[in-house]
């Protein structure tokens, strides 16, 4: 396992028809033990990455993510996207205004829950034992806490805020 194959596995599970955890589950149980171990590490590294204010701010724009446990999954989701959608998202995010975000009762609903649970869950099932847990959510994100005045957000993000902004 290396990080190549890491966003190989993380596309596959995005062409996926199948939802994004079971997806994942099936691919990764066709893997060694210490192969699933060295997934888990890479993607625990990726997440811890984009555990950033300024990525908050992305997904309080697009989809209003106001927790940490939805941050989480907004993240869980945009690495899922892969390679290229993460080095946008981490050098220009104000570019990710025309992606395709996924609709949910018609909103934008960039969301993965659970899915940074399944290398661990499935290393647990497979071995007997569990992989050391990696806590994200209990962290302050990196970085300076965003404003959320609208602003502050369209002077930041002027693509994705003119996009997704409702403006009552």
């Amino acid at each position: 396992m290396n990080e190549q194959t890491f966003w190989e596995i993380l596309e596959k599970v995005n062409q996926s028809p199948e939802e994004p955890n079971e997806s994942l589950k099936s691919t990764l149980a066709k893997l060694t033990s210490n192969d699933i171990e060295v997934f888990d590490a890479i993607y625990t590294e990726k997440l811890k990455k984009l555990w950033h204010w300024d990525y908050w701010a992305v997904a309080f724009i697009i989809c209003g993510c106001n927790t940490e446990y939805d941050f989480l999954d907004f993240c869980n989701w945009c690495l899922v996207q892969g390679k290229e959608f993460n080095i946008k998202l981490t050098s220009k995010p104000d570019d990710l205004f025309g992606y395709n975000y996924p609709i949910k009762d018609s909103l934008p609903y960039p969301y993965i829950d659970e899915f940074d649970l399944v290398p661990g869950l499935l290393f647990e099932e497979l071995t007997g034992n569990e992989l050391p847990y990696h806590q994200v959510v209990n962290f302050q994100p990196k970085g300076k806490r965003f404003k959320n005045k609208p602003k502050s957000l369209k002077e930041c993000y002027p693509n994705l805020f003119n996009k997704f902004w409702k403006k009552n």
